[in-house]
Formats: C-alpha cells, structure tokens, sequence
C-alpha cells in the first residue's frame, strides 16, 4: 500500500484497503463484500497509530452505518513499542541527565567500562538494541555482586561465588539469601522514609542504585512475560511502568496504559476481553518462550521491506521498495530458511568478570554510611503517583471527567530514544 499512515485519513486508507483485501464491507454499497457483522477487527500499532484511530472514530461518530463509523475497529497498543517506550524512560532516569553520568557508581561510568568507545552516543541518542543489552548486562553483573557481596558478609572465608558454588550450597541455604537479597538491595515502601535520617546515616550511593536495581528488574520481569507469553504477568506490570512514564515525562504512554486496562477490564465484554487477550501476543515458531508482540512482526518486515531489499543509495527508491515487498512475500511463503542467519548470543564471560571488577573497586552494592553521591536519582514511580492523583483532583474541581487526559509539568527537555 502506498499510503502515509503517518495521518489520520492515511490510516483510514489503509483500514479501507485492508478491508477491500479481505472481502470486507458494506453489503449495501457492494454486494460482492461480506458483511462483518458483530464482529471486530483488532488493529495493532504504537500510540502514534493509536490516536489516529481513536480519533477516527471520534470523527465518523455521527455516520449512520456502523461500516461508516469503523465501528469493527478495536486498537490495541503494541507491547513491542511498549518495551521500547520502557528502556527509553530507564535511559532518561539514569543516563540522560548530565549530573546523572558523574558519580563512579552511575550506570553511565559501568556502561563505560564495557562500551569505551561508545560513551558519547549511549549519553546522547542510544538505539534500543544497544539500550536493551545495556540493561540486560549490567543487571547480570549488578545481581552477582549483589550476591557476593552477601554471602562474603555471612562467610569470610569465600570471597568469590565460584568458591561458594563449590561448596555445593542446599536449596533453603540459596533461598534465605534471596529473601535477604530482595529486602536488603532494593527500595520499599519505606525507602523514602530513608531521606529524613541524618545525614551520617543515609548512603545516598546505595539509595541510587537500589532503585536502579528495582527499574531493571521491572525491565526484565516484563521481558520474561513477553516471552513466556504470559499475558495476566504483562498485565500485572502495566501500572507501575505507567506510574513511571508519568513521573519521568512520558505522559502519553501513561494514559494509553491506564486506559488500556481500563477498557480491557471494564469496557469490553467478558468475549471481546479474552480474544484480546489471546491475540495480542503470537508466537511464529511454535517454540517455548518465544512468544513476540505483533508490532514486533509488522517491525521485522519493514527491516526486511526497507532496509535490507529496499536497495541503496540511488536505488532507494518507493517504487522499490513495493517492487522487492511482493518477492519477500514469495520467499516467505516457500520458507527459503537458507537465506536467514541465526547469530550465536555473544559470549559475555570476559565482559561481565570486567564489570564486576569494577563494581568491587567502587563498593557498588556496599552500604557504607554518610557515603554521598554527587546526583540523587529522582524517584520517578512516586512523582508519577502523585502526578496522576493530582491530575484527577484538578480533573473534579475543575468539572472535567475523570478520565479526561488531564495531564501536569509535561516536561519536552529530553528527547526520546531513536528506536
């Protein structure tokens, strides 16, 4: 389709023409359609194609046929630009502040150690690939020390995990120190209560990468969702990534999440909830925990479609790249399997050992008190809290509906990540 879905109109083309390619219609405009009845369509997309649709339909409210008022039209939000939208807020929290990048313990000077040559573009504009494996090795790395750190304080004598894996330890000895692991070096519904002890007291390094250690274990808990195919745990993680998105500038994201859930459990009958549910995730090779968003699927075709038989340079072109779309159809549909490449997950030992040197040079994960940090992290999930309270109490005094977007200190200093 050579349409611009970047509009509103544009994006109704494209619901036309989809249709128009299914067979799809009003049977009194056209008898050669079938007729869709009470049935709905499940549009997927970002938030972007998500306000085109909804305002579509707000649009085509007062048409008298329910073919003419896209009433078929159901949109559900991509988890896959969801993920993306959830490493960017990490990247703005801890990386994007300039005063965030000074203190030896901050994420910028770790990623540094690992990426040495590639620190200007990881604190200026980092795609999500490069920011996903971010989050993924130094939250590895964080969770070892994190567990020598404990174990050397209940065992002098080990000083390395190797050396405690050695001694074979049971499985109650391995989950006591995982609860101790989970109370000690993460935040609470106390933690904030640490700000108000006297100075000598608090370890504001510590406070920092406690809640660095929360947001990437929320990162990776929704991760293993999406791959698990789990969709009642994705949900479960909706809340707070939105209380995030808010407290961290991501309005638009919060209200899309917020209202997702809303008409999902509230909204849609108990059928449409569950076919919604069960569509809103797929998995193409039928493996165990290799479950993707469909944004993701409709994203790996455009790599195919514009990047990697969408031609170069002067041969770039649009009519191209409709010309090479069908041959890709074609390859797909033969599954000529011996045109891909399967790479190897990168070997990450050496790398890792590096990370982990560093983290016990610097105390990373040691409480040490009256230790101060040159750049206190903001709490980003309770100033989204409050923002969104406020929000629906301005919302009442001023005599708007509750649920209106109603939306305070939008703050557009920091750009998003170029995914």
């Amino acid at each position: 389709m050579d349409i611009n879905q970047s509009t509103i109109q544009g994006n109704a083309d494209a619901l036309l023409s989809l249709f128009q390619q299914a067979g799809i219609g009003d049977t009194a405009e056209s008898p050669y359609v079938r007729d869709i009845g009470d049935y709905v369509q499940i549009v997927h997309g970002d938030i972007g194609t998500g306000e085109c649709i909804q305002s579509l339909l707000a649009s085509h409210g007062e048409e008298t046929t329910p073919w003419h008022r896209f009433q078929p039209v159901i949109f559900v939000m991509g988890l896959f630009h969801l993920k993306m939208a959830c490493a960017d807020a990490i990247w703005k929290i801890f990386i994007s502040p300039r005063n965030a990048r000074n203190d030896d313990t901050s994420l910028s000077k770790q990623v540094a150690e690992i990426h040495p040559n590639e620190t200007s573009k990881i604190a200026s504009k980092p795609g999500f690939r490069h920011m996903h494996e971010i989050i993924q090795h130094v939250g590895i790395a964080s969770c070892l020390d994190c567990w020598r750190e404990e174990i050397c304080q209940h065992n002098s004598l080990i000083n390395d995990l190797e050396v405690w894996a050695a001694s074979r330890p049971t499985l109650n000895e391995i989950q006591s120190i995982t609860i101790i692991l989970a109370k000690k070096y993460l935040p609470d519904k106390n933690a904030s209560d640490a700000f108000f002890n006297p100075s000598e007291q608090q370890d504001q390094v510590h406070n920092n990468i406690s809640m660095r250690e929360q947001y990437f274990l929320l990162y990776e808990e929704l991760s293993y969702a999406l791959n698990a195919g789990d969709i009642g745990h994705v949900e479960t993680c909706f809340i707070l990534w939105a209380f995030i998105f808010k407290g961290c500038g991501k309005h638009k994201y919060a209200t899309h999440l917020i209202r997702f859930l809303y008409d999902l459990h509230y909204v849609y009958p108990h059928g449409l909830s569950h076919a919604v549910q069960m569509n809103i995730l797929c998995n193409p090779t039928g493996k165990p925990f290799h479950y993707h968003a469909i944004d993701w699927l409709v994203e790996h075709n455009n790599l195919y479609t514009k990047c990697i038989y969408g031609g170069h340079f002067s041969n770039r072109t649009k009519a191209r790249i409709l010309k090479e779309s069908a041959l890709i159809e074609f390859e797909n549909m033969f599954a000529l399997n011996h045109c891909t490449y399967q790479h190897s997950p990168p070997k990450m030992t050496k790398t890792l050992a590096k990370l982990a040197l560093y983290m016990l040079k610097t105390n990373t994960h040691k409480t040490v008190p009256g230790r101060k940090a040159l750049y206190l992290i903001p709490e980003a999930m309770q100033e989204g809290k409050h923002k969104l309270v406020a929000a629906k109490e301005i919302a009442y005094e001023i005599g708007l509906d509750a649920e209106s977007n109603v939306e305070l200190e939008v703050d557009g200093e920091n750009g998003d990540l170029d995914v």
